[in-house]
This record gives C-alpha cells, sequence and structure tokens, in this order.
C-alpha cells in the first residue's frame, strides 16, 4: 500500500503541476489564473506529500518524519485555503455573479480559516496534534466549501463551469471523515486518495476548458513544464541527499536529466521541426505518441524517485517491492520508447512525403 501511495502521490504532484505551468503560459487572463491555481495546489501539497513518501520509503516511517508531517500539513491547510478563494475569482470571471455579500462572506471564511490555522493551540510540528483545533479551524473552510458547491451548482451550466460544483463536493465530503476519525481510525485516512483524485479532475477539467486540443504549441508547453520538473528534480536532489549526507550515486541523481533532456530539450526540437509544417494533420497525428511519450517520462521519473529514496534513507524494501518497483519502472521506459520512436516514425513519414 505504500508503494503504490507513493507512486500515486508523486505522480499527482507532477500532474498537477504539469497542468498549471501549461495554462500560465496561455495569454488568457483565466487561464493564468487557473493555472496560478494548479501550481499553488501543487507546491502545497507537495510540503505534505513529499514527507509522506519520504515516510513510506524510509526506516522509522511516519514517527521518525512527524515533525516534517505536521508542518505540511500547516501549509496545505493554508493553500488550499488560497486555492479556493482564487477559484471564487475563477467563479466570479467565468459568471459574472459576483456580489459585495459574496466577496464578504469568502473574505471572512477565507480570513477565519488561515487564523485559525495560524494559532499555537493547533500544535503544529507534532502528530496528531490538537483533534479539537484540527476541527474547528476546519469549520470555516467548510462553510466556504459550500458556498462554493451551492454558487457553483447554480451556474453550472455557465462556460467553465461544468463538473466544478460536483468535484468540490466530492473533495470536501472524502476530506470530512479524515478530520472527524482519521485519529482514531487510522484507515479513514484513506479517503485522502480519492479526495487528491477529485482536486486533480478539477484542475484537469480547469485545463481542458482552456486546452481543448493538442496543438503546435502544446510541445513547447510540455517542454517548459518538463524544464520545471527538471530543475525541481535537481534541487530535490541536491537537498535531500544533503539532510541524509549521501555522497554515493543515486537515482535521484538522474531524474533532473531525464527530464531535461528526453523531456524539455527533445520536445523543444519537435516543436521547432513541426511548428515549421503548416499541416495541422501532421500536429494531431502527433498527439497519441507525444502524450504517451511523455506519459512514460512521468511515470520512469516517479520510480526514478521511489527507488532514489529508498538509496538516500536506507531503507531496503525487500525482493518483492524491489522486483515491483524495477517492473513499474520497465513500463515507464517501454512507454517512453514506444512514444519517442512512434513520434518519430510519424516525422519521417512526413519527409518522405514531402521529398
Amino acid at each position: 500500500m505504500g508503494l503504490f501511495e507513493s507512486i500515486f502521490d508523486l505522480s499527482y504532484l507532477i500532474l498537477v503541476i504539469g497542468f498549471g505551468v501549461r495554462l500560465l503560459l496561455l495569454k488568457d487572463k483565466g487561464a493564468k489564473l487557473f493555472g496560478l491555481m494548479g501550481v499553488l495546489l501543487g507546491a502545497g501539497d507537495a510540503f505534505h506529500l513529499i514527507p509522506r513518501v519520504i515516510s513510506h520509503l524510509s526506516e522509522g516511517g511516519f514517527e521518525a518524519n512527524a515533525t516534517a508531517l505536521s508542518w505540511g500539513q500547516f501549509v496545505t491547510s493554508l493553500t488550499m485555503t488560497l486555492f479556493y478563494l482564487l477559484y471564487y475569482y475563477y467563479y466570479k470571471r467565468q459568471t459574472q455573479k459576483g456580489t459585495k455579500l459574496k466577496d464578504i462572506l469568502v473574505y471572512v471564511l477565507v480570513l477565519g480559516r488561515i487564523i485559525l490555522v495560524l494559532l499555537p493551540q493547533n500544535e503544529w510540528g507534532s502528530i496528531p496534534g490538537n483533534y479539537t483545533f484540527g476541527i474547528l479551524r476546519n469549520i470555516p473552510f467548510a462553510l466556504l466549501g459550500l458556498l462554493l458547491i451551492k454558487w457553483s451548482w447554480d451556474e453550472r451550466t455557465k462556460d467553465g463551469m461544468k463538473h466544478m460544483a460536483v468535484l468540490i463536493f466530492f473533495s470536501f465530503i472524502l476530506y470530512a471523515p479524515v478530520v472527524l476519525w482519521a485519529q482514531a481510525y487510522p484507515w479513514v485516512g484513506a479517503f485522502m486518495m480519492p479526495k487528491t483524485v477529485a482536486y486533480l479532475l478539477l484542475v484537469y477539467v480547469g485545463f481542458k476548458h482552456y486546452v481543448k486540443e493538442f496543438r503546435v504549441q502544446s510541445l513547447i508547453e510540455l517542454s517548459f513544464a518538463s524544464l520545471i520538473l527538471g530543475l525541481v528534480g535537481g534541487v530535490f536532489y541536491r537537498e535531500f541527499t544533503k539532510v541524509y549526507g549521501f555522497t554515493d550515486s543515486t537515482y535521484l541523481g538522474k531524474v533532473h536529466v531525464h527530464a531535461l533532456v528526453l523531456g524539455f530539450l527533445s520536445l523543444l526540437v519537435f516543436y521547432s521541426i513541426v511548428s515549421r509544417s503548416n499541416k495541422k494533420d501532421l500536429t494531431k497525428s502527433l498527439r497519441r505518441p507525444i502524450y504517451l511519450w511523455v506519459s512514460g517520462l512521468l511515470l520512469s521519473i516517479v520510480m526514478m524517485m521511489i527507488h532514489g529514496i529508498i538509496e538516500v534513507t536506507g531503507n531496503y524494501y525487500g525482493s518483492a517491492p524491489e522486483a515491483a518497483i524495477s517492473g513499474i519502472a520497465g513500463m515507464g521506459h517501454i512507454l517512453l520508447s514506444v512514444g519517442i520512436v512512434w513520434s518519430m516514425l510519424i516525422l519521417s513519414r512526413e519527409d518522405v512525403k514531402n521529398s
């Protein structure tokens, strides 16, 4: 279960930030707003999910990483509040139904939530923290969610608002049991995974509203997203190994290389080639192989991170999990290879037609 959750968490972070980065590159101000939402969501969740991944993959588990997990939850509590504040701005932009009363309600609830999160009674830095304040700080957050669900549902037929109310509803309804009962029944924490799926789908729906089809520009967007991934991967490799005093070679050192070479540079080259062609069919035919390529790269990088974290923390998973890690990583490399070869074949056939 720990291995599966680690793969899920890392994939989620890369995807949601990737969607956000791509939206930030668009000219539309609404797209930039939603892109900021995606990046904020992923960046904030990373403070909590990365320590969870490390806890799953290292000796000592969650007890050894209690401080990081608690402060990560603190950061996530703030960024999630800001995420929904930005969503309210998106709602107003799409529906033109913003009013002073709605503004006041949202700002009061957001401010109340932030103040409650900042209070020392939460006992941040310890696990499980103060149960009572865990409920109190989520009351204004829940009320904010109810308002956004109601308002979004009322405007669900408006452009860019379809499915928003439903996804926000599921994100809150799946979060509630965790707040109320996770301390007494740890298995309830499993609800966080479908809740995370709801958030990912929320960002994806916003992404598809602004990016309805694969375009030549999609290549440069994917290239830039890979650049960000490579830079972040390099920083994580340097700082994580420094914390553990690890000086040997590790799979973490391969993450930024793969992202920069097989992602950023390779996709940039493809963009330079495809952008010279005025044939829309060529771009359309590249959609599947390019997304297969990127999916394989994502899976490969996720497994490198998992393998690298295990190496650095000195935790041996056992022969069966080790085989699973290698097998899934192999699947990622296969997808990556097939995607690259498929894309090159399409380009080569195009060259033959033009010769």
